[in-house]
């Protein structure tokens, strides 16, 4: 005789699916147009099964964000702590760590898209949810790079922290459409590679003012 099922398991299954549906949910309609009706039917589960394990829609997202930012912002950290290891904190070095970690990433296409889509989403509540996520990081590339920009006022350090995050966030949204209007054949781009060219090219940009 096999062993007996624990009784938590159906709950866990429902709860994965529930997941799963909120992912395609939110990466079709965005935050505020996921209803958490649309979600349970997807998954085929009921509605009941938010309240036995989310007690609110954002509570919800706060777990299928935290999922896909987690991997990303560990491997940002991780590069941070090896160029701090390492004592030479320059841009190109700072800006290819941060890239490298999601830009990189682009071929794991759910979970990045899940996690582009978040950090762009209008909602109020998704910037709420999102926010207390990248701080973390966020403040720790712009102590590294004041590190490596000593001689920047603060207006053009505030100036080149919007060029670095800026040339974070257009790829990874508006890369193929982008593609389509010059005719580039994006399917062929190695996105590891592209990530170190952008760090190259934001750290010689940024070498002029510095």
């Amino acid at each position: 005789m096999g062993r007996p099922k624990k009784a938590e398991e159906p709950d866990r299954s429902s709860r994965e699916r529930f997941i799963a549906a909120a992912e395609d949910q939110f990466i079709a309609k965005g935050y505020d147009g996921c209803t958490i009706r649309a979600i349970a039917a997807q998954a085929g589960t009921s509605i009941a099964s938010l309240s036995r394990n989310w007690d609110s829609k954002q509570h919800l997202f706060e777990e299928v964000f935290d999922r896909h930012f987690k991997s990303i912002h560990l491997a940002q950290h991780e590069g941070f702590d090896a160029i701090e290891a390492s004592g030479e904190i320059t841009v190109e070095a700072v800006t290819e760590a941060f890239f490298g970690s999601a830009i990189g990433r682009q071929t794991h296409e759910k979970s990045h898209r899940v996690y582009c889509l978040a950090l762009l989403d209008p909602s109020d509540e998704a910037r709420g949810i999102t926010r207390e996520m990248v701080e973390p990081v966020r403040q720790r590339l712009i102590a590294l790079m004041r590190r490596a920009l000593p001689r920047l006022d603060e207006t053009r350090f505030f100036l080149a922290m919007n060029v670095v995050l800026g040339v974070y966030i257009y790829p990874q949204a508006h890369a193929a459409r982008l593609a389509g209007v010059m005719g580039f054949d994006i399917a062929r781009l190695d996105w590891a590679e592209a990530a170190r060219i952008l760090a190259r090219q934001v750290a010689r940009g940024i070498a002029t003012e510095a």
